[in-house]
């Protein structure tokens, strides 16, 4: 592992790339009837969040950035109390990080997004997910493609403010990685980081 992941896992708790303590072999949510016999249903989960001493300067950041496309994103659908549809927010008493959001703000981290929602991913099929601030702070899309193994192309853009007169940089977090689920996976960055989960979901009723 590189020394930021163990830097992470230290600060986590968390053996990254090994099975989450709190993911079992199958998540049970109550789901919605025309979702009750579909294979492939997977949560989502993930955590974005800023470093503690943001490397703005010590990095030659791009200005010449192309504009990120969110003609395929889409936002997950707010949940309702109601069995879950396919890419609706799970009520937050059942996401599984909450616990690693906690430790990262106790720490000293600014979580920037948590989020879990449902998704089906069959063979080689794809979604992209939208991540807006409403405050302005940042915005980007998680693509995720299903192969042999869930692909994940998370290209998030931060807008930092350096000062009174400055206008402030565009820091983008734009990475690919292969994950398995049932394992928190981490990706680094000198400014952000994030954590992904997948879990399997089987109807609870």
């Amino acid at each position: 592992m590189k020394l930021t992941q163990v830097t992470a896992a230290l600060i986590l708790g968390l053996a990254l790339g090994t099975p989450a303590a709190q993911a079992e072999d199958e998540v049970l949510l109550p789901l919605a009837p025309e979702l009750k016999q579909l294979e492939d249903l997977y949560t989502v989960e993930v955590v974005l969040f800023k470093q503690k001493v943001p490397a703005y300067a010590e990095e030659a950041w791009p200005t010449d950035l192309p504009a990120i496309d969110f003609t395929a994103a889409r936002l997950p659908i707010p949940n309702d109390g109601m069995p879950l549809s396919a890419h609706e927010e799970l009520a937050k008493s059942d996401y599984a990080l909450t616990n690693e959001a906690s430790r990262l703000t106790r720490q000293g981290y600014e979580v920037l997004y948590h989020n879990s929602w449902l998704e089906q991913f069959s063979p080689y099929s794809k979604t992209t997910l939208m991540l807006v601030d409403p405050f302005g702070a940042f915005e980007g899309t998680v693509r995720i493609e299903r192969q042999r193994f869930l692909h994940v192309y998370p290209e998030v853009n931060l807008y930092t403010a350096t000062g009174a007169e400055e206008p402030g940089s565009v820091i983008r977090l734009m990475e690919s990685r292969r994950m398995r689920s049932k394992e928190i996976h981490y990706i680094d960055h000198p400014v952000m980081g994030m954590l992904v989960l997948f879990r399997p979901v089987k109807d609870a009723s």
